[in-house]
Protein backbone atom coordinates (compact mmCIF):
# COMPACT_ATOMS: atom_id res chain seq x y z
CA UNK A 1 0.00 0.00 0.00
CA UNK A 2 3.06 2.32 0.93
CA UNK A 3 4.80 1.41 -2.48
CA UNK A 4 1.45 2.65 -4.43
CA UNK A 5 1.10 5.52 -2.74
CA UNK A 6 4.20 6.58 -3.21
CA UNK A 7 3.65 5.92 -7.21
CA UNK A 8 0.39 7.79 -6.16
CA UNK A 9 2.33 10.70 -5.35
CA UNK A 10 4.33 10.57 -8.53
CA UNK A 11 1.94 10.79 -10.30
CA UNK A 12 0.13 13.67 -8.36
CA UNK A 13 3.68 15.63 -8.93
CA UNK A 14 2.96 14.98 -12.68
CA UNK A 15 -0.50 16.54 -12.43
CA UNK A 16 1.12 19.39 -10.54
CA UNK A 17 3.62 19.85 -13.55
CA UNK A 18 0.93 19.54 -16.12
CA UNK A 19 -1.75 22.15 -14.77
CA UNK A 20 1.51 24.47 -13.93
CA UNK A 21 2.26 24.30 -17.80
CA UNK A 22 -1.34 25.05 -18.33
CA UNK A 23 -1.32 28.73 -16.91
CA UNK A 24 0.57 29.85 -19.66
CA UNK A 25 -1.93 28.63 -22.23
CA UNK A 26 -4.54 29.92 -20.13
CA UNK A 27 -3.72 33.13 -20.18
CA UNK A 28 -2.72 33.23 -23.91
CA UNK A 29 -6.69 32.20 -24.44
CA UNK A 30 -7.94 35.17 -22.03
CA UNK A 31 -7.12 37.36 -24.43
CA UNK A 32 -9.56 36.47 -26.84
CA UNK A 33 -12.48 34.83 -24.79
CA UNK A 34 -13.93 34.79 -21.77
CA UNK A 35 -13.97 32.56 -18.20
CA UNK A 36 -17.42 30.86 -19.41
CA UNK A 37 -16.28 30.15 -22.88
CA UNK A 38 -12.98 29.07 -21.70
CA UNK A 39 -14.42 26.59 -19.33
CA UNK A 40 -16.95 24.88 -21.45
CA UNK A 41 -14.83 24.56 -24.33
CA UNK A 42 -12.03 23.08 -22.46
CA UNK A 43 -14.37 20.77 -20.64
CA UNK A 44 -16.09 19.34 -24.40
CA UNK A 45 -11.99 19.37 -25.15
CA UNK A 46 -11.10 17.30 -22.34
CA UNK A 47 -14.43 14.96 -22.20
CA UNK A 48 -13.77 14.02 -25.88
CA UNK A 49 -10.20 13.44 -24.83
CA UNK A 50 -10.72 11.49 -22.44
CA UNK A 51 -14.40 9.64 -24.49
CA UNK A 52 -12.19 6.28 -25.95
CA UNK A 53 -10.33 5.50 -22.80
CA UNK A 54 -13.46 5.70 -21.08
CA UNK A 55 -15.39 3.38 -22.99
CA UNK A 56 -12.47 1.27 -23.36
CA UNK A 57 -11.74 0.76 -19.70
CA UNK A 58 -15.56 0.43 -18.97
CA UNK A 59 -15.66 -2.38 -21.69
CA UNK A 60 -12.43 -4.40 -19.82
CA UNK A 61 -14.50 -3.63 -16.37
CA UNK A 62 -17.70 -5.35 -18.03
CA UNK A 63 -15.58 -8.60 -18.93
CA UNK A 64 -14.00 -8.57 -15.63
CA UNK A 65 -17.81 -8.57 -13.93
CA UNK A 66 -16.51 -5.17 -11.99
CA UNK A 67 -20.18 -4.00 -11.01
CA UNK A 68 -20.65 -0.18 -9.67
CA UNK A 69 -23.79 0.95 -7.94
CA UNK A 70 -26.10 3.21 -10.01
CA UNK A 71 -26.19 5.62 -7.10
CA UNK A 72 -22.52 6.19 -7.14
CA UNK A 73 -22.31 6.40 -10.99
CA UNK A 74 -24.91 9.30 -11.14
CA UNK A 75 -23.97 11.28 -7.80
CA UNK A 76 -20.04 10.98 -7.99
CA UNK A 77 -19.34 12.79 -11.46
CA UNK A 78 -22.50 15.37 -10.65
CA UNK A 79 -21.13 16.57 -7.11
CA UNK A 80 -17.29 16.61 -8.75
CA UNK A 81 -18.43 18.51 -11.37
CA UNK A 82 -20.43 21.02 -9.15
CA UNK A 83 -17.10 21.49 -6.91
CA UNK A 84 -14.65 21.55 -10.06
CA UNK A 85 -16.96 24.83 -11.88
CA UNK A 86 -17.62 26.45 -9.07
CA UNK A 87 -14.19 26.23 -8.12
CA UNK A 88 -13.02 27.44 -11.19
CA UNK A 89 -15.63 30.10 -11.92
CA UNK A 90 -15.38 31.83 -8.31
CA UNK A 91 -11.61 31.57 -9.21
CA UNK A 92 -11.40 33.61 -12.44
CA UNK A 93 -13.67 36.08 -11.44
CA UNK A 94 -11.73 37.09 -8.18
CA UNK A 95 -9.07 37.23 -10.91
CA UNK A 96 -10.85 40.05 -12.81
CA UNK A 97 -9.64 42.24 -9.45
CA UNK A 98 -6.90 40.54 -7.86
CA UNK A 99 -3.35 39.80 -8.60
CA UNK A 100 -2.40 37.00 -10.52
CA UNK A 101 0.22 36.13 -7.73
CA UNK A 102 -2.44 36.47 -5.03
CA UNK A 103 -4.72 34.45 -6.75
CA UNK A 104 -2.30 31.26 -6.86
CA UNK A 105 -1.80 32.10 -3.14
CA UNK A 106 -5.14 32.71 -2.51
CA UNK A 107 -6.34 29.29 -4.69
CA UNK A 108 -3.01 27.24 -2.65
CA UNK A 109 -4.83 27.93 1.05
CA UNK A 110 -6.64 24.37 0.03
CA UNK A 111 -3.97 22.89 1.13
CA UNK A 112 -5.19 24.21 4.83
CA UNK A 113 -8.68 23.10 4.52
CA UNK A 114 -8.22 19.82 2.79
CA UNK A 115 -6.63 18.47 6.32
CA UNK A 116 -9.30 20.39 8.37
CA UNK A 117 -11.89 18.91 6.28
CA UNK A 118 -10.44 15.50 6.62
CA UNK A 119 -10.53 15.32 10.47
CA UNK A 120 -13.86 15.24 10.31
CA UNK A 121 -13.78 12.53 7.62
CA UNK A 122 -11.20 10.59 9.73
CA UNK A 123 -8.34 10.88 7.01
CA UNK A 124 -5.49 11.99 9.81
CA UNK A 125 -1.90 12.33 8.75
CA UNK A 126 1.91 12.22 10.40
CA UNK A 127 2.96 15.20 12.13
CA UNK A 128 5.63 15.72 9.39
CA UNK A 129 3.06 16.22 7.04
CA UNK A 130 1.63 19.11 8.67
CA UNK A 131 4.56 20.59 9.44
CA UNK A 132 4.94 20.28 6.17
CA UNK A 133 1.79 22.38 5.45
CA UNK A 134 3.59 25.48 7.28
CA UNK A 135 6.59 25.16 5.33
CA UNK A 136 4.84 24.55 2.08
CA UNK A 137 2.57 28.17 3.34
CA UNK A 138 6.05 29.92 3.49
CA UNK A 139 6.93 28.69 0.05
CA UNK A 140 3.68 29.82 -1.06
CA UNK A 141 3.27 33.54 0.49
CA UNK A 142 7.57 33.95 -0.87
CA UNK A 143 6.00 32.89 -4.44
CA UNK A 144 2.99 34.70 -5.39
CA UNK A 145 2.68 37.33 -2.63
CA UNK A 146 3.74 41.01 -3.21
CA UNK A 147 5.00 42.19 -0.24
CA UNK A 148 5.63 45.51 -1.15
CA UNK A 149 2.13 46.52 -2.02
CA UNK A 150 1.34 45.36 1.33
CA UNK A 151 -1.56 43.55 2.78
CA UNK A 152 -5.38 44.08 1.68
CA UNK A 153 -8.33 42.09 1.58
CA UNK A 154 -11.27 42.99 -1.32
CA UNK A 155 -14.45 41.35 -2.36
CA UNK A 156 -11.97 39.58 -5.34
CA UNK A 157 -10.34 38.27 -2.23
CA UNK A 158 -13.71 36.36 -0.85
CA UNK A 159 -14.49 35.26 -4.36
CA UNK A 160 -11.05 33.04 -4.66
CA UNK A 161 -11.17 31.90 -0.96
CA UNK A 162 -14.88 30.43 -2.36
CA UNK A 163 -13.41 29.08 -5.14
CA UNK A 164 -10.47 27.46 -3.02
CA UNK A 165 -13.26 25.73 -0.09
CA UNK A 166 -14.88 24.37 -3.55
CA UNK A 167 -11.22 23.11 -4.90
CA UNK A 168 -11.04 21.07 -1.81
CA UNK A 169 -14.36 20.12 -1.90
CA UNK A 170 -13.28 18.15 -5.46
CA UNK A 171 -10.30 16.96 -3.63
CA UNK A 172 -11.85 15.51 -0.66
CA UNK A 173 -14.89 14.06 -3.50
CA UNK A 174 -11.96 12.53 -5.67
CA UNK A 175 -10.68 10.95 -2.59
CA UNK A 176 -13.96 9.43 -1.84
CA UNK A 177 -15.16 8.25 -5.29
CA UNK A 178 -12.42 7.49 -7.33
CA UNK A 179 -12.34 3.81 -5.30
CA UNK A 180 -15.95 3.70 -5.57
CA UNK A 181 -16.23 3.71 -9.51
CA UNK A 182 -14.05 3.96 -12.96
CA UNK A 183 -12.13 6.83 -12.96
CA UNK A 184 -12.08 7.32 -16.96
CA UNK A 185 -15.91 7.56 -16.32
CA UNK A 186 -15.57 9.80 -13.21
CA UNK A 187 -13.06 12.42 -14.76
CA UNK A 188 -15.58 12.15 -17.68
CA UNK A 189 -18.78 13.05 -16.09
CA UNK A 190 -16.96 15.59 -14.36
CA UNK A 191 -15.87 17.21 -17.23
CA UNK A 192 -18.86 16.98 -18.94
CA UNK A 193 -21.16 18.54 -15.89
CA UNK A 194 -18.48 21.20 -15.73
CA UNK A 195 -18.73 21.88 -19.22
CA UNK A 196 -22.96 21.88 -19.39
CA UNK A 197 -23.11 24.41 -16.66
CA UNK A 198 -20.34 26.53 -17.76
CA UNK A 199 -22.16 26.62 -21.35
CA UNK A 200 -25.27 27.55 -19.34
CA UNK A 201 -24.47 30.08 -18.10
CA UNK A 202 -22.85 32.12 -21.33
CA UNK A 203 -26.15 31.16 -22.81
CA UNK A 204 -28.12 33.08 -20.43
CA UNK A 205 -25.48 35.74 -20.83
CA UNK A 206 -25.35 36.04 -24.42
CA UNK A 207 -23.39 34.87 -27.14
CA UNK A 208 -21.32 37.79 -29.05
CA UNK A 209 -20.52 37.30 -32.34
CA UNK A 210 -17.41 39.27 -32.35
CA UNK A 211 -16.03 37.41 -29.57
CA UNK A 212 -16.30 34.70 -30.94
CA UNK A 213 -14.75 35.79 -34.79
CA UNK A 214 -11.91 36.60 -32.31
CA UNK A 215 -11.47 33.12 -31.14
CA UNK A 216 -10.92 31.95 -34.57
CA UNK A 217 -7.07 32.38 -34.58
CA UNK A 218 -4.25 30.19 -34.15
CA UNK A 219 -3.13 31.32 -30.94
CA UNK A 220 -6.45 30.89 -28.84
CA UNK A 221 -6.97 27.41 -30.79
CA UNK A 222 -3.76 26.46 -29.59
CA UNK A 223 -4.61 27.28 -25.84
CA UNK A 224 -8.00 25.82 -26.03
CA UNK A 225 -6.60 22.66 -27.61
CA UNK A 226 -3.87 22.60 -24.91
CA UNK A 227 -6.08 23.31 -21.98
CA UNK A 228 -8.73 20.79 -23.08
CA UNK A 229 -6.72 18.01 -23.60
CA UNK A 230 -3.47 18.37 -21.45
CA UNK A 231 -4.67 19.93 -18.16
CA UNK A 232 -8.48 19.08 -18.35
CA UNK A 233 -8.56 15.65 -20.21
CA UNK A 234 -5.05 13.94 -19.29
CA UNK A 235 -4.24 15.72 -15.98
CA UNK A 236 -7.82 15.57 -14.38
CA UNK A 237 -8.12 12.04 -15.19
CA UNK A 238 -4.64 11.46 -13.76
CA UNK A 239 -5.19 13.27 -10.21
CA UNK A 240 -8.25 10.96 -10.25
CA UNK A 241 -5.46 7.99 -10.57
CA UNK A 242 -2.96 8.97 -8.26
CA UNK A 243 -5.00 9.66 -5.62
CA UNK A 244 -6.77 6.21 -6.02
CA UNK A 245 -3.80 4.71 -5.65
CA UNK A 246 -3.97 5.27 -1.80
CA UNK A 247 -2.45 8.64 -1.43
CA UNK A 248 -3.86 10.58 1.82
CA UNK A 249 -5.92 13.73 0.30
CA UNK A 250 -3.87 16.01 2.38
CA UNK A 251 -0.96 15.29 1.00
CA UNK A 252 -2.40 14.93 -2.30
CA UNK A 253 -3.12 18.78 -2.10
CA UNK A 254 0.07 19.44 -0.60
CA UNK A 255 1.90 17.79 -4.25
CA UNK A 256 -0.81 19.74 -6.13
CA UNK A 257 0.38 22.89 -5.07
CA UNK A 258 3.21 22.74 -6.73
CA UNK A 259 1.08 23.68 -9.67
CA UNK A 260 2.20 27.32 -8.83
CA UNK A 261 5.47 26.53 -8.35
CA UNK A 262 5.96 24.87 -11.52
CA UNK A 263 3.47 27.87 -13.47
CA UNK A 264 6.81 30.10 -12.54
CA UNK A 265 9.30 27.94 -13.39
CA UNK A 266 7.35 27.17 -17.23
CA UNK A 267 6.29 30.81 -17.91
CA UNK A 268 9.76 31.84 -17.45
CA UNK A 269 11.55 29.69 -19.55
CA UNK A 270 8.85 29.87 -22.22
CA UNK A 271 8.52 33.35 -22.30
CA UNK A 272 12.15 33.41 -23.37
CA UNK A 273 11.03 32.02 -26.56
CA UNK A 274 7.62 32.87 -27.20
CA UNK A 275 6.22 36.23 -25.56
CA UNK A 276 2.76 34.61 -24.37
CA UNK A 277 2.27 37.91 -22.13
CA UNK A 278 2.93 41.63 -21.61
CA UNK A 279 3.90 40.80 -18.50
CA UNK A 280 7.36 40.31 -17.15
CA UNK A 281 7.59 36.35 -16.33
CA UNK A 282 11.23 36.36 -14.73
CA UNK A 283 11.48 35.29 -10.91
CA UNK A 284 12.29 37.59 -8.11
CA UNK A 285 14.43 36.09 -5.50
CA UNK A 286 11.82 35.80 -3.04
CA UNK A 287 9.46 33.44 -5.64
CA UNK A 288 12.80 31.42 -6.63
CA UNK A 289 13.26 30.83 -2.77
CA UNK A 290 9.59 30.09 -2.15
CA UNK A 291 9.57 27.68 -5.22
CA UNK A 292 12.35 25.89 -3.32
CA UNK A 293 10.92 25.81 0.14
CA UNK A 294 7.76 24.08 -1.39
CA UNK A 295 9.52 21.40 -2.84
CA UNK A 296 11.28 20.63 0.28
CA UNK A 297 8.04 20.74 2.13
CA UNK A 298 6.55 17.97 -0.38
CA UNK A 299 9.79 15.97 -0.12
CA UNK A 300 9.38 16.23 3.79
CA UNK A 301 5.83 15.37 3.51
CA UNK A 302 6.75 11.56 2.04
CA UNK A 303 9.42 10.82 4.92
CA UNK A 304 7.74 7.92 7.00
CA UNK A 305 5.66 8.91 10.05
CA UNK A 306 6.84 6.47 12.09
CA UNK A 307 10.02 8.62 12.00
CA UNK A 308 8.15 11.69 14.01
CA UNK A 309 6.31 9.46 16.16
CA UNK A 310 7.06 9.72 19.89
CA UNK A 311 7.80 6.28 21.73
CA UNK A 312 5.47 5.62 24.10
CA UNK A 313 7.43 4.52 27.24
CA UNK A 314 7.50 0.74 28.80
CA UNK A 315 4.29 -0.04 30.88
CA UNK A 316 4.58 0.00 34.68
CA UNK A 317 4.32 -3.58 34.36
CA UNK A 318 8.10 -3.79 32.94
CA UNK A 319 9.16 -0.92 34.50
CA UNK A 320 8.45 -3.07 38.55
CA UNK A 321 9.66 -6.40 37.10
CA UNK A 322 13.06 -4.57 35.93
CA UNK A 323 13.08 -2.93 39.52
Amino acid sequence: MKNSAFKGSLVLLLVAFLWGVSFIFQSMASKYMDAYTILYLRSIVGALTILPFMLFFLKKDKKNNIKYKKKDLIIAPLLCGIALCLASLFQQMGLETVSAGKTGFLTSLYIILVPIFGLFLHKKCGLNVYISILIALIGLLLLSFDFKSGFSFSSGDLLILVGTLFFAIQILLVDHYSSKINVYYLSFGQLIVQGIISFIIRLILGFDINSFINMMNLESIIAILFIGIVSSGVAYTLQMVGQKMGVNPTIASLILSLESVFSAISAVIIYQFYKFSDVNQNMSIEEIFGSIIMFIAVIFSQLPSSWFKIKKKENSEENKNQN
